[in-house]
């Protein structure tokens, strides 16, 4: 009997998850609420929920989705993560697995204040913390500082709230945490890491208990100061980078898939760790690229491939033609990064996030849109 994955999201990350799960012999079945990148796909079959349908009624939609087994589920965005902790049980009852980390685990890396409290209390690398709602600030904590919303919040607004500022002067810090105030945000304060050269890493895991697949990137493109998604992304392995985002999963019972997000300095050799990404990330496809099997280690089958873990990049073409030539940011532009530097990147990306050989459709559809043309209205494939 075929086994089915049903993967909850309409974005990149979910592209990529389909993509994989295709490849790897699942009957994938895409759900969201709203239409998206990823439904243009022809890796899965499509499930668009009513939009105005409460939480119970989409989540009995998607327990039928589970028959019949086996059946795995997984959440692609936070908001769907959130869905997942809090249908909990009904899912659990209904799937052969769903493939996320306990409600306890989800909720400490959701939470950036309950991360910091985390990592302080087990001894975790990360910056050192303020948290203004529930303590005086520590003396040893100076400017320039680093602030953030304590819960994540990719999925949700945040009430003009930037989604990470570092500030340097009292005045600054003072009419951040007002507007955080205003907009009723729990903000969380940390040691700025910015102000000295530091490179970015994105340490992707699967874990199942003793059995657990991982792999390092740099984030190349954008700079770490600019606090925003990568454009660039490339496999670099670094041992020591790599054994502490593990320790820290293992610290935590973690089970399913994570992306570590960690800062280096090369001048001081500290490195901490940022948050913890619950889910597959935007840059998934980096795993199926490189032969790490993720979707087997938590299903518990065997693996075939020999991973790789150097020379794989991935590249989102339109966000890096942004962050490389626009007048604002463009770091070949403002010479931040060489012409010839930036061409031999490209050369070495060989994975993307829109376009695929076996899946154009999606590619093609950007495509269509970002030329002005207008897309005709695409026929719903629903799953069986």
């Amino acid at each position: 009997m075929a086994r089915r994955l049903v993967v909850l999201g309409n974005t990149l990350t979910a592209l990529a998850v389909c993509r994989d799960a295709h490849k790897r012999g699942f009957d994938a079945v895409l759900v969201d609420r709203s239409w998206g990148i990823a439904f243009n796909t022809r890796s899965a079959a499509l499930v668009l929920l009513d939009a105005a349908c409460p939480d119970g009624i989409a989540c009995e939609r998607i327990c039928q989705l589970a028959q019949p087994g086996p059946a795995y589920l997984i959440a692609t965005g936070d908001a769907w993560v959130r869905f997942v902790m809090a249908h909990r049980q009904r899912l659990d009852a209904s799937f052969t697995r769903v493939l996320h980390a306990g409600n306890e685990a989800l909720s400490i890396c959701l939470n950036k204040s309950r991360f910091a409290r985390w990592c302080r209390d087990n001894e975790v690398p990360a910056p050192r913390a303020w948290f203004p709602n529930d303590e005086p600030r520590p003396a040893e904590l100076d400017l320039p500082l680093f602030l953030r919303p304590a819960d994540t919040m990719h999925d949700r607004p945040r009430g003009g709230i930037p989604k990470a500022a570092e500030v340097s002067s009292e005045d600054a810090l003072a009419q951040l945490l007002s507007r955080y105030a205003e907009a009723d945000i729990e903000p969380l304060v940390t040691e700025s890491l910015l102000g000295q050269h530091v490179v970015q890493y994105s340490v992707a895991v699967a874990r199942n208990g003793q059995d657990s697949l991982s792999f390092v990137a740099i984030k190349a493109r954008p700079a770490a100061e600019a606090c925003s998604v990568g454009t660039y992304v490339e496999l670099s392995p670094n041992a020591e980078i790599e054994a502490s985002a593990v320790a820290a999963l293992t610290k935590l019972d973690y089970f399913g898939i994570a992306e570590v997000e960690v800062l280096y300095s090369p001048r001081t050799g500290r490195h901490a760790l940022i948050e913890i990404n619950a889910r597959p990330w935007l840059q998934y496809a980096l795993a199926a690229a490189s032969g790490h099997d993720f979707l087997a280690v938590l299903t518990g089958e065997a693996r075939h491939e020999v991973p790789r873990k150097t020379r794989v990049a991935w590249l989102n073409w339109q966000d890096d033609l942004y962050v490389t030539w626009s007048r604002s940011v463009g770091m070949v532009r403002h010479r931040e990064l060489g012409l010839r530097a930036y061409l031999a990147s490209l050369l070495r990306a060989r994975v993307y996030a829109v376009f695929d050989w076996r899946d154009l459709q999606p590619w093609w559809r950007r495509l269509l849109r970002l030329s002005g043309i207008r897309e005709r209205q695409v026929r719903m494939r629903t799953a069986k």
